[in-house]
């Protein structure tokens, strides 16, 4: 029994096998789909596994016969086969009849309601036929927000106010179209805009209990005629009491989406009525932010969830990790249309000197045409930092964004 099968390791799923194989175990990669996109599979290092099988029902009986210990799921594309291997191969993990609650955007909502949790009344819509139908009960004042149901990040997000407003939006969504992650759009999800501070809260679940890993709070700046540019995400004390509403809520809606192993990221607007999830996966928090947090808190996300594959019990305590340090993630943003040139070496330079830079990313090339930004799909690229005085945060995220964004 020394062998870790990762689903789809991709993503921040790459940075499981290294720590399996620091312990000796062996990793093997299952690729769910032969059309996955490349940009997606680039973060495959086969070096890192013993065998990189492509999915098919024979691999379900060739991992019977290996022993093995553990089936992640390295990103969003892999949940559904994932379940459905622990439950083959008799592990204890997240029970695959309830693997759409933490994949489907309209799914989850529902498991919400079952539960008798906050949530965000949602609707579906599957086919352009049913848009006059669900038109019906669209509020000609109100603003909302219509997304893809199984596509990942803010991809295919709109808002609209009023009725005339959704019924363009939904009238020219990527209907059939495959999505940054290589699905097909199965359809999309109408809800109404919920106001509030947005919130990120990533937990690891150890046999049904949770513990809180990590706790975050974007901040979104008016920019561009769009009021959701993302200038930050900042990493808060899950000790903090002021929190507390915050993360009783999260925990109950991860039992909700019947998350019993392994990490779960959940993205939550606290309203005037309370903290309401807006979605969540039953993976890591993507991007750079694992590595962020094991700079900021003790245990940190990819830690905890590695223990919780290993079967190992959660830690005794307050159920929460501690911060040590503070941290940030600043996004770039660009004002105006203009081709992208890079930094250039001596700004590069005069980045790693600013106190707390861990590292930067941009999405772009240089050559490449840059539009105005207005939310996250737009976003150019981003950076981060920590440093056990916040009051310097905001100070050296400015030096970053003169140094390493001068369009």
């Amino acid at each position: 029994m020394n062998h870790i099968v990762i689903v789809d390791p991709f993503s921040t799923g790459s940075l499981y096998a290294p720590l399996f194989n620091a312990r000796g175990l062996n990793c093997i990669a299952v690729i769910s789909r032969p059309d996955l996109p490349t940009h997606f599979t680039h973060d495959l290092v086969p070096e890192h596994f013993t065998q990189v099988l492509a999915w098919s029902p024979e691999v379900a009986q060739t991992l019977d016969a290996l022993g093995v210990l553990a089936v992640i799921a390295g990103c969003e594309t892999a949940i559904h086969l994932a379940d459905r291997l622990t439950e083959h191969l008799g592990l204890k993990g997240n029970n695959p009849a309830s693997s759409d609650a933490r994949r489907n955007k309209f799914t989850m909502q529902q498991a919400l309601t079952v539960r008798g949790l906050a949530h965000i009344d949602t609707r579906l819509v599957t086919a352009p036929e049913q848009i006059a139908t669900v038109l019906e009960a669209v509020d000609d004042t109100r603003q909302y927000v219509i997304k893809p149901i199984n596509s990942a990040a803010t991809q295919g997000v709109v808002f609209a106010t009023g009725r005339q407003a959704v019924a363009q939006a939904l009238d020219s969504a990527g209907w059939q179209q495959r999505n940054d992650l290589g699905e097909i759009n199965l359809g999309f999800v109408l809800q109404p805009f919920i106001s509030g501070p947005e919130y990120v809260v990533d937990m690891v679940a150890f046999n049904g209990s949770y513990h809180i890993a990590s706790v975050c709070k974007y901040t979104k700046i008016q920019r561009n005629g769009s009021p959701f540019v993302y200038d930050s995400l900042d990493t808060l004390d899950p000790a903090d009491a002021a929190l507390a509403p915050l993360i009783d809520y999260a925990r109950q809606a991860a039992a909700a989406l019947g998350v019993s192993v392994g990490p779960v990221h959940m993205e939550i607007i606290w309203s005037a009525d309370g903290p309401v999830m807006i979605e969540a996966g039953a993976r890591l928090h993507g991007g750079i932010a694992p590595r962020l947090f094991q700079q900021v808190y003790q245990p940190d996300l990819l830690s905890l969830a590695v223990d919780s594959y290993l079967g190992r019990p959660a830690l005794a305590g307050p159920g929460h990790s501690r911060q040590t340090h503070h941290g940030k993630i600043g996004f770039f943003w660009a004002d105006r249309h203009a081709t992208f040139e890079g930094p250039g070496y001596e700004r590069m330079v005069a980045a790693g000197r600013v106190p707390g830079y861990g590292g930067h990313r941009y999405f772009i090339s240089p050559g490449d045409d840059v539009p105005a930004t207005i939310d996250f799909a737009t976003c150019p690229g981003l950076f981060w930092l920590s440093h056990d005085d916040p009051g310097q945060l905001a100070h050296h995220a400015e030096q970053i964004r003169a140094l390493l964004w001068n369009q």
